[in-house]
């Protein structure tokens, strides 16, 4: 019996070469064995509707666009009680979590990953209970500019998009009182971000490396910056995020599995780079290597 590879694809995701590059990718799947369908996205939620109504009659689904079509596949996906493989082509502006994976930039080397990469279990977010993430929620400052930035915009400009509408911002650095509450340990501050991860990268900014991030291990980084009591404290704050330094004064960084965070005034989070909400209180919990997602083989 042939095998079933449902694409779902996000036709507005991305830049234009990415988006004209599909029909190249398109020729590599249809040259399998696998008996493919099309489905193209048309409104915001299609893509959760139809991997949540469709998947479990495909062997395969793969996810075609950038990081939000990918969530919204996974939205999808974790409603079946046996989710197929997933496979995933960027083609999207920053492609945080695929490069963690691994996956290639190249669209026709990443559809290539489909067909011959071989399937790892990954760790998917549960936000507030009824939502679920790939890579990242985040609340505080720089967090509106992955979904008040124009898709248009995007598509010209690509990631300077993100950090053109940032800097919008950045006169308008906003403390929260924050409580955090984690399996290992409770803690509370003034922050002005906050994030729980899965992912190497975190809107392109954040970097961790691959010995500080397990996919598959149950865990989330969580990283939350302090409110900057001066000048002289911002120019270190910044100097740390370049240079990786998660261990100071300034940034707290830990590994958990279920968190919660209650913020005061309440604060707008962002879900996979989309609007999440403003929130007095999230609840985060990460559902262990719920999904099994293709990457290229190890050499």
């Amino acid at each position: 019996m042939s095998r079933r590879m449902l694409v779902v694809r996000n036709p507005r995701a991305g830049t234009f070469l990415a988006q004209n590059t599909f029909l190249e990718a398109a020729g590599v799947i249809f040259k399998s064995d696998y008996n493919v369908y099309v489905y193209s996205t048309q409104a915001r939620g299609d893509a959760t509707r139809v991997a949540a109504e469709e998947g479990a009659g495909y062997d395969c689904v793969v996810a075609f666009g950038g990081d939000g079509t990918l969530s919204e596949v996974i939205n999808g996906l974790m409603r079946l009680e046996n989710p197929p493989v997933l496979g995933y082509i960027p083609a999207g502006t920053t492609n945080d979590f695929a490069a963690g994976l691994g996956i290639p930039r190249s669209i026709i080397r990443a559809a290539e990953t489909v067909l011959e990469g071989e399937p790892v279990e990954i760790d998917v977010g549960c936000f507030n209970g009824d939502r679920y993430f790939s890579y990242v929620a985040s609340f505080g400052s720089f967090t509106k500019a992955s979904y008040s930035a124009p898709q248009e915009a995007k598509n010209l400009l690509g990631y300077t998009a993100y950090l053109l509408e940032g800097l919008k911002g950045l006169g308008e650095l906003r403390p929260y009182r924050a409580a955090v509450s984690t399996e290992r340990g409770d803690f509370e501050g003034d922050f002005i971000f906050g994030a729980v991860s899965n992912a190497l990268s975190v809107g392109g900014v954040l970097k961790l490396s691959g010995s500080e991030v397990d996919l598959g291990d149950g865990l989330f980084e969580v990283i939350m910056i302090r409110t900057p009591k001066s000048l002289a404290a911002l120019q270190r704050l910044l100097h740390d995020i370049a240079a990786r330094h998660y261990d100071g004064d300034q940034i707290l960084f830990l590994k958990a599995s279920d968190i919660t965070v209650s913020c005061e005034p309440p604060a707008a989070w962002t879900v996979d780079g989309e609007n999440g909400g403003v929130l007095e209180r999230a609840h985060l919990t990460n559902c262990r290597r719920a999904i099994k997602i293709l990457k290229p083989k190890e050499s």
